[in-house]
């Protein structure tokens, strides 16, 4: 069977398959069953036709905050998908009138630091649902599917002992649609266009460099991505059941 990395949907720009990365575990992540997209509230009919039925995603994981969902949109009830909402904080960096200003002196990697352990607790019961193969195929989401869900990705994929070029490499498949995602954004979001201003212009793209360096962290302050997924409460059976599942 022919897979595909990237998976063309009329509202969603950034949804791809988690399959296909070697693993330095053995084999190789499972395609079909792991999918990572920007907000999904946008499927067209015809984009749930693909999701639903030829991809038959049964579970989603939304990772935005509260107030996202409220001004944009929730993912289609009709659609059938058991939805998760698991926000990874109250409320996320872009709804800030006024951003924390030590924020803007911090590497891009840095941030995500912040964003994870801030919101580990989050990411862990995120986790917990993406890693359950009892509920694949499973599709997790933010607004721009690049930030929040970039990071919960690499969670996973460094769980599943992907190696780290693989997983930068991944984080930054994201680049091609970021043009259109920004202008997006200004559409549904345009009061938010200043708030992003305040920030240096590699944020709202998708640098290696962001990635590489939060994954350095990670390594060093809690030994990879297992060690950090149980410090924050995720069950050691939930990882082993992950890698059972997950890698072929």
């Amino acid at each position: 069977m022919n897979f595909q990395r990237r998976i063309p949907l009329d509202g969603c720009a950034n949804f791809r398959d988690l399959g296909g990365y070697a693993s330095t575990l053995g084999g190789t992540t499972k395609w079909g069953v792991l999918f990572r997209s920007d907000s999904m509230h946008r499927l067209s009919p015809a984009d749930g036709a693909v999701v639903t039925g030829r991809l038959g995603i049964r579970t989603a994981v939304d990772l935005r905050a509260s107030d996202e969902r409220e001004r944009v949109g929730v993912l289609d009830p009709a659609l059938g998908i058991v939805e998760h909402h698991v926000g990874t904080a109250d409320r996320t960096m872009h709804t800030y009138e006024n951003p924390d200003p030590e924020l803007k002196n911090r590497s891009f990697g840095q941030l995500y630091e912040n964003m994870i352990r801030s919101g580990g607790d989050r990411f862990a019961a995120a986790i917990e649902v993406v890693a359950d193969p009892d509920r694949w195929p499973t599709a997790f989401f933010c607004m721009a599917g690049k930030d929040r869900t970039g990071c919960l990705a690499a969670l996973i994929l460094g769980m599943a002992g992907v190696d780290g070029q693989d997983i930068v490499g991944d984080y930054a498949a994201t680049a091609p649609a970021v043009p259109f995602i920004r202008e997006r954004s200004r559409v549904e979001l345009p009061d938010l266009a200043h708030v992003w201003e305040k920030f240096p212009e590699d944020i709202t793209n998708a640098p290696t460099s962001a990635m590489s360096e939060l994954l350095d962290i990670v390594d060093d302050q809690w030994g990879g991505s297992e060690g950090f997924a149980l410090e924050y409460g995720v069950k050691p059976q939930t990882i082993e059941r992950l890698r059972e599942s997950f890698l072929v």
